[in-house]
């Protein structure tokens, strides 16, 4: 028997026992001398998980209407966290249209001002020319 009940507890404490082990351990130890350490060991686990299950049936309602508010809470900051995601996502959106409608008009400025500097290079040719008779090679003598 002692045999047998160092080689679970050696099992036991190397976290390689089965629950059905664990039972066999707390049922040797009634009956063995000695063994006073896992005696007290199993006997505070047998005090901890009933306190700890006592604590369990205590705690139940006020967990249930918490967790309740807890639920409201977590749903509430979920579509708030959407919207804004949401919102910057627009306004994003926005910008690049804002972007592309400058972009495009810089575009087009471009555009009419060289049509503008093209049409100026034909009047640098008569640049040198001073009057309108002589634009227009007009002979005004009388």
């Amino acid at each position: 028997m002692k045999d047998r009940l160092n080689r679970l507890l050696e099992k036991y404490f190397e976290g390689e026992s089965s629950l059905d082990e664990e039972k066999e351990i707390r049922e040797l130890l009634q009956y063995a001398e000695g063994y006073e350490i896992e005696k007290q060991f199993f006997l505070g686990l047998e005090k901890y998980t009933a306190l700890e299950s006592n604590a369990e049936i205590q705690l139940k309602p006020t967990r249930n209407l918490y967790s309740f508010w807890a639920k409201i809470a977590a749903g509430f900051m979920l579509f708030l966290m959407a919207g804004i995601a949401v919102f910057q996502y627009q306004e994003k959106q926005r910008e690049e249209e804002a972007y592309g409608q400058v972009m495009q008009a810089f575009a087009l400025i471009q555009t009419n001002m060289q049509k503008g500097l093209n049409s100026m290079d034909a009047m640098e040719d008569f640049k040198h020319l001073n009057t309108t008779e002589q634009l227009f090679e007009l002979n005004t003598k009388k």
